[in-house]
């Protein structure tokens, strides 16, 4: 269901049009002399609250992506984004592993954020002492990653089809390292990267992001460049800017820096196995000079324009962290169908 008020919000006050698709689930609010807008969301979209957490690429989650179509689309060029929580107060977290790994993603993703947009996006009071207090919390302690533990699954009969398509973007007998824009023999590419954070040692009571079957879709190493994937395939969604966003500050913060807040405390957990082709980006991370944050899709939602990429590109990381997004052929590109 469309949301009305913000979308009269959209068009008329910040000459915003074409934005139907807004998730009535984030309210918004515009103060016409500070040109500022404040966003709302609720508190299941950040993992707080009852109910199931949402996943945040989805609509009502995905604040980063709104945050970038709106600051594209705008005819205010000295726009301000303001963000807040339904609900929140400072005492909701008090520099300590977070309730749910959700909420621990947002508070990640808050604190980069603000960091990399600070010149146009800030925080609630609320948010504010929660994003000061978990950079504490970042800084006084020793973490440590999730690696692979087997290989990623390569039954096809068993994947859906973005799980295929990845496989086939990944397969030695696939054109897929063409298509994105690399050949020779020292591209090195593999999917399902896990994205889990624990404090300490790896538990399910340290966990401070989800696990499990978080991961980053693919991901391909070629001499100082990594680049890291998010596919879609038959699904068109806006949340997919949030996703590469929160991936590509992973990889620079855990695997590249080792550092959480300027402090190198991050311990990448390194076997001597070669699952996922780990081992070969543990050694190979240590050179790389860029990483690239990919969106590939058979089609993208209409509003991620290359605008939107621009103002993504404007981080403040001094080009450490660069977008892109490519579009590839489903019929073409990847030649052998799935199975149904």
């Amino acid at each position: 269901m469309a949301n009305k008020e913000a979308e009269k919000i959209l068009k008329d006050d910040l000459g915003v049009k074409s934005l139907r698709s807004f998730p009535r689930d984030i309210t918004i609010a515009y103060n016409d002399s500070k040109h500022i807008l404040t966003m709302t969301l609720l508190p299941k979209a950040v993992g707080l609250g009852k109910g199931d957490a949402v996943n945040m690429q989805d609509n009502a989650a995905a604040f980063e992506a709104w945050c970038f179509i709106i600051k594209a689309k705008t005819s205010i060029d000295d726009l301000k984004i303001k963000l807040d929580v339904e609900g929140l107060t400072s005492d909701m977290y008090d520099k300590d592993i977070p309730s749910t790994g959700h909420f621990g993603r947002f508070l990640y993703r808050i604190l980069k954020f603000k960091e990399q947009y600070g010149t146009w996006f800030f925080l609630s009071d609320e948010l504010e002492d929660m994003r000061k207090n978990f950079a504490d919390f970042l800084s006084s302690g020793k973490f440590v990653n999730n690696e692979p533990s087997k290989e990623a699954e390569d039954d096809e009969d068993a994947l859906g089809t973005e799980g295929y398509v990845e496989k086939r973007f990944c397969d030695d007998d696939s054109l897929g390292k063409l298509i994105l824009g690399f050949s020779g023999e020292n591209v090195v590419i593999n999917r399902q990267l896990p994205v889990g954070l624990f404090k300490g040692e790896k538990s399910d009571g340290t966990a401070v992001f989800t696990g499990k079957k978080s991961a980053i879709d693919f991901w391909l190493l070629y001499n100082n460049e990594l680049n890291i994937y998010e596919l879609k395939a038959n699904n068109k969604m806006v949340g997919i800017l949030t996703e590469i966003f929160f991936y590509s500050n992973y990889m620079r913060d855990v695997y590249w820096h080792n550092s959480l807040e300027t402090k190198q405390n991050v311990r990448i957990c390194n076997t001597q196995k070669t699952d996922r082709s780990y081992n070969k980006l543990c050694n190979g991370i240590k050179n790389i000079t860029k990483i690239t944050g990919c969106i590939l899709a058979d089609e993208f939602h209409p509003l991620i324009t290359d605008a939107v990429i621009s103002i993504m590109n404007h981080n403040g990381t001094e080009n450490e962290l660069q977008y892109d997004k490519k579009q590839y052929d489903l019929k073409i590109d990847i030649p052998v169908h799935k199975k149904e």
